[in-house]
C-alpha cells in the first residue's frame, strides 16, 4: 500500500542547524489525510526531493515483523500533472469521508430537551 503526501521540511544532514548521526534524509509531509509525518527517503532520490513535492511513501509492512510495522519511506517523487492529479484524487477522497461521516454524527445526536 502507498500514500502521497505533501514535502514540507527536508531535514538533511548537510543542512545548518542539523547535526546528524548518518546520512540519511527525511522529510515531514503533510499527507493526504491531514496527518503529518517525518518519513525517510530513499537514498537514491534523497538529493532530489524539494519542499512542495508531492511523493509517494511506501506503507507496506515490514518483513519479518510480528505486528504490522508500516515501512513509512518515501520511494518515488512524482511532477507536474500526474503529481496534481493523484494529489487531488486523494483529498477529494478524504473530503467525502469526512462530509459521509459529520453526516452520521448529525444523525446519530438525539434532541434532549
Amino acid at each position: 500500500m502507498y500514500h502521497p503526501g505533501k514535502v514540507v521540511a527536508i531535514l538533511s544532514p548537510s543542512d545548518k542547524g542539523i547535526t546528524s548521526a548518518d546520512t540519511s534524509v527525511q522529510v515531514t509531509l503533510h499527507m493526504w489525510d491531514e496527518n503529518v509525518l517525518t518519513m525517510l527517503v530513499e537514498p537514491k532520490i534523497a538529493s532530489k526531493v524539494r519542499e512542495g513535492d508531492i511523493v509517494l511513501c511506501d506503507y507496506r509492512p515490514e518483513a519479518k515483523m510480528s505486528v504490522p510495522v508500516p515501512r513509512n519511506v518515501v520511494v518515488k517523487i512524482l511532477k507536474g500533472k500526474q503529481a496534481e492529479k493523484m494529489w487531488r484524487e486523494y483529498k477529494e477522497v478524504h473530503e467525502k469521508r469526512n462530509k459521509r461521516e459529520n453526516k452520521e454524527k448529525q444523525a446519530q445526536q438525539s434532541y434532549i430537551g
